[in-house]
């Protein structure tokens, strides 16, 4: 563990003991901030350079941007004629960390339609919600004007794409990779890292609400895809790696349970949370599962 992450924690675990309340408040902050964006990665130089680019307004519902417009990087690929798929990429990353799948999918015949989230990439904006994909999901979604051929998720990705199908957005096919279920997995995770008592976990899931989304009490609620499952008509594959540091591989494993009559379960060993996305036996498997008959 680098010597600044274990000052990190050692510094919460002091406060969480002896000042929760500024605890709480300094780990709300934390919790909410991306950080810098993740650059392009060399290997995927090439796709994003051949993307044709666009953008979208965008109103944030991070608190503070709630005001002010920012815009939003989208990105396509692909014979403008051919069934498209959407890809949602995780915290800290950027729709180019599909470079590889993208890649894929065109050589397939389909048409890939991504964006950097806020605060993510080429995008705008001080922080990313799951109301923020939402609302971008949607409205891609909408001017596609028919079902996706398929819907990637990477992550919290994953969550924020499944929730948008429980919503009613149309897809034949979803795939989640390095799954997240739900925004107290995400709360939970912190509390974990960090070095919070996890006496606080409670109190710092409330606290990071208020912080951020204020106006929204309903969010754990909503964004659950355990207890929101993707449409049973969709066929669902997970794609998880048994060693995932960031997301544990159970979390696939209870969608996989939660999704069981349309669901498969494929994992992996030693690619982690992030190299899984250029495997090639894992982009192998998306399309085969694209590619596999309604039926099965």
């Amino acid at each position: 563990m680098p010597q600044t992450q274990r000052v990190t924690r050692a510094t919460f675990r002091a406060l969480g003991r002896t000042a929760p309340p500024l605890a709480l408040a300094l780990g709300s902050v934390a919790y909410w901030r991306p950080g810098p964006p993740a650059p392009v990665r060399l290997a995927d130089r090439p796709v994003h350079d051949s993307a044709r680019r666009g953008s979208l307004v965008h109103r944030p519902t991070f608190r503070g941007g709630a005001r002010r417009t920012t815009q939003v990087a989208t990105y396509s690929w692909g014979e403008p004629g051919a069934p498209g798929v959407l890809l949602v990429h995780g915290w800290r990353s950027r729709a180019s960390a599909f470079g590889r799948i993208v890649e894929d999918l065109t050589a397939a015949g389909l048409r890939v339609v991504s964006y950097d989230a806020p605060a993510h990439g080429d995008s705008g904006g001080r922080g990313r919600t799951g109301l923020d994909d939402l609302d971008i999901i949607r409205r891609l979604s909408d001017a596609e004007n028919a079902p996706w051929a398929a819907v990637v998720g990477h992550s919290l990705g994953v969550l924020a794409a499944g929730i948008a199908l429980h919503e009613g957005v149309r897809t034949e096919r979803f795939t989640g990779i390095s799954a997240l279920t739900s925004v107290r997995s995400a709360t939970d995770w912190f509390v974990r890292v960090s070095g919070l008592p996890w006496a606080l976990r409670d109190r710092f899931a409330t606290a990071v609400q208020r912080y951020g989304l204020p106006g929204e009490p309903d969010v754990y609620e909503r964004f659950d895809l355990l207890a929101h499952p993707v449409p049973a008509s969709v066929p669902a594959l997970w794609i998880h790696d048994a060693g995932d540091r960031m997301n544990p591989h159970a979390l696939s494993e209870q969608l996989h349970e939660a999704h069981a009559s349309s669901s498969e379960l494929f994992t992996t060993t030693g690619l982690g949370h992030n190299k899984i996305l250029g495997d090639p036996v894992v982009r192998s498997r998306i399309l085969d599962h694209l590619a596999a008959p309604a039926s099965a």
